[in-house]
């Protein structure tokens, strides 16, 4: 069910109706936490017994940890959690690799195997991390252990945030499913424009760049129209998690629920430093702070060494954390590698900028970054390695015809200024709701733009790129 099917915004409007005509906090929990599982049941009932179970595992050892639990105890209690959850991962995610060989062995003992399949339950990736975070918060004493279960079921399984994020951290969230919640009619308007922003981005623009994309990067060509299907790519991953990510941002409003903003003008970043701060904001915070820190602390007396082991180990784990494959590995190195270098090269770039003055460096930042970004997208894409290391070949050893390739310029051209506009926006204005500081006829005269895009390009999908994680 997505955001944008007529089924999933006739039951938004009715949860949405009733919450509001419900006047005490904890009935409005009860019906969220009946809508998060209800969704979840729709999607997958194995999905659903496995949250339930794994949450109350989660529940079971933070309410352990935050007792008189002496150190080495909760050390041991943190290490479960890790383990249970990077299993449960493993087992649903890399069921791919082993389960060829255990139909193997279970049909040489003359048993059935037509019925055998392990599918992986909807948003795994997304609300494992996040469900983790109810022993993490505790373990780092940032918060104290949730004693109510439906509450951690709740954080867990909130509709919003279920198949692609953003990741909440428990601190965050819980305490606002504690609060009582009063309508404000701003928060719904901000709700109304994230969710419309959002729409636009997934319907107009991926949706639709993904038919050049598809096309440019079509096995037959080579060339040019390879590095121009990259960068269609890279508008149509940005117009469809950064279009998910806002709509989800937008439906927590109108229930009066903040989350976390997940992009924020990423594409402008001037160096992949930056980039990891403007996007996936959610996961990025998330390694940083459960991974890198610790890490680059635990080997600080490395130094500058410290902090590349820290940087490596964070951006395997998020290849690992996106996929299975070995492009997915390639593609977290990828950008170990960049951040490496904008590590050792800090002395460099301090006295380039000194030569040759800032803003002439930071448009040629900007580019490099993007190209650079686009060349990580290029193994995120790729079926396979060979493929992925075909592709990078072919853009640099052919010149090859665009014309050719069977993709529309016009709504790629169009649709790259638009990204442009709006993160130039956003990144000036530091702020996604830069639309409410504008007059009113200047709000509906945008309003009317986006509507008229949605009903004259619409073009129906199959699903986000992310809900594959």
């Amino acid at each position: 069910m997505q955001f944008l099917s007529l089924e999933f915004l006739a039951a938004l409007s009715v949860v949405f109706l009733a919450y509001w005509a419900i006047p005490a906090k904890t009935w409005q929990n009860i019906l969220l936490l009946s809508a998060s599982l209800g969704l979840v049941f729709y999607l997958s009932r194995m999905a659903l017994a496995v949250l339930i179970v794994s949450t109350i595992f989660e529940w079971l050892l933070a309410r352990k940890m935050g007792g008189r639990t002496p150190v080495q105890g909760r050390s041991a209690l943190l290490w479960s959690s890790i383990s249970i959850n990077l299993a449960q991962l493993a087992f649903f995610k890399y069921s791919g690799f082993f389960l060829p060989q255990a139909i193997a062995l279970v049909s040489r003992f003359g048993l059935n195997t037509a019925s055998l399949h392990i599918l992986m339950p909807v948003g795994l990736s997304f609300w494992t991390l996040q469900k983790m975070t109810l022993t993490l918060d505790v373990y780092f004493r940032r918060a104290e252990a949730e004693k109510n279960l439906l509450m951690c079921l709740l954080f867990t399984s909130f509709f919003p945030t279920l198949l692609s994020g953003p990741i909440e951290r428990s601190r965050d969230l819980l305490p606002q499913f504690r609060r009582g919640r009063v309508w404000d009619p701003q928060r719904f308007s901000e709700g109304v424009w994230l969710f419309a922003v959002g729409a636009f981005l997934k319907a107009v623009i991926a949706d639709n760049v993904a038919l050049s994309a598809d096309a440019l990067l079509a096995p037959r060509n080579s060339g040019w129209p390879l590095l121009l299907g990259i960068w269609a790519y890279a508008l149509q991953i940005y117009g469809d998690f950064a279009g998910y990510s806002y709509m989800a941002r937008g439906i927590a409003k109108l229930f009066g629920l903040e989350i976390t903003q997940n992009f924020l003008a990423p594409y402008l970043a001037r160096n992949l430093s930056d980039f990891w701060k403007h996007w996936h904001i959610s996961l990025s915070g998330w390694l940083n702070e459960y991974i890198f820190v610790p890490a680059s602390m635990k080997f600080r007396r490395w130094k500058t060494g410290g902090i590349i082991f820290a940087v490596w180990l964070t951006f395997i784990a998020s290849g690992l954390w996106h996929g299975t494959g070995l492009t997915f590995f390639i593609y977290g190195c990828v950008h170990a590698i960049g951040l490496t270098f904008f590590i050792l090269s800090k002395n460099l770039r301090k006295r380039a900028k000194e030569r040759f003055g800032g803003a002439y460096l930071d448009g040629l930042a900007t580019f490099i970054t993007f190209q650079y970004v686009c060349l990580g997208y290029v193994f995120f894409r790729a079926p396979d390695l060979t493929t992925a290391l075909a592709q990078i070949k072919s853009i640099f050893h052919s010149v090859g015809n665009p014309a050719g390739s069977g993709f529309d310029w016009k709504i790629l051209l169009v649709s790259a200024v638009t990204v442009y506009w709006l993160q130039s926006q956003i990144r000036e204005k530091k702020d996604v709701f830069w639309v409410f500081k504008r007059p009113i006829w200047y709000r509906m005269a945008i309003y009317l733009v986006l509507g008229f895009f949605l009903l004259r390009f619409y073009a129906p999908s199959d699903g986000f790129i992310y809900f594959q994680f």
